[in-house]
């Protein structure tokens, strides 16, 4: 009787050990921290008037970098990098047809001093070209901040419906931001947005056609200069 209670004992002891030592190891074993979110955000500015009435479908279209950016690989394009596109779809004139409409699609990138390379990316909204300050205090800052990262779908858009914007684009219909939101800041762009007068953006995709703007009076245009936000993928 006795060996058996000195067995049960050890045994009892050795599992007891056993316990300890998984949770001693378990508390001393460095945890991994989160990988840091990277900005997938591109700022970028349109190089030349883009006119339904002056292109043509497959024309180039070319916007530089106004602010240092990082693509999810991990390769970094400084300010200035030039990204090039092409004219994807194309209507000159508003009719009972429809609205006039041009679609942009950006598929490359030419970092400065670099080689030109392919990028997934789509663009998501558009604004007037602002004050010079505007794009300085842009470039001053951390454009790899992960508190404003903003995710774009892997197609059609994928938006925030609690508003009537929201609900309109994520029908496909676009929306076309106040005119007094006209000069909104850089950073504060939001996906899905036109904050040009009379442009709306009737839906967008890193796939082609890229992203399609409409315009109901006269012909749709970019001009020269007009911001952009596009997200890569």
């Amino acid at each position: 009787m006795r060996y058996v209670v000195r067995v049960s004992f050890w045994l009892s002891a050795c599992l007891f050990l056993l316990i300890a030592s998984a949770l001693v190891k378990a508390q001393s074993t460095p945890q991994a921290s989160p990988s840091p979110q990277v900005d997938n955000r591109i700022f970028a500015e349109l190089d030349k008037l883009t006119h339904a009435k002056r292109v043509k479908t497959g024309d180039v279209v070319t916007a530089h970098l106004v602010a240092p950016a990082m693509l999810p690989d991990g390769t970094e394009l400084p300010k200035g990098s030039k990204l090039l596109g092409s004219v994807t779809d194309l209507k000159a004139k508003s009719d009972k047809q429809g609205p006039s409409r041009i679609g942009l699609l950006f598929t490359s990138v030419v970092p400065k001093n670099g080689k030109e390379m392919p990028i997934h990316v789509v663009l998501v909204a558009v604004a007037p070209h602002t004050q010079a300050n505007d794009v300085d205090l842009l470039a001053a800052g951390n454009p790899y901040s992960g508190g404003n990262r903003m995710q774009a779908g892997s197609g059609a858009n994928t938006l925030n419906t609690t508003t009537g914007e929201g609900e309109a684009l994520s029908r496909g219909l676009g929306a076309r931001a106040p005119a007094e939101r006209g000069n909104v800041n850089t950073t504060e762009m939001l996906p899905g947005r036109s904050y040009l007068p009379e442009v709306v953006i009737a839906s967008y995709s890193a796939a082609s056609p890229g992203t399609v703007f409409v315009s109901k009076d006269g012909s749709v245009y970019l001009d020269a200069g007009v911001r952009l936000l596009l997200l890569s993928q």
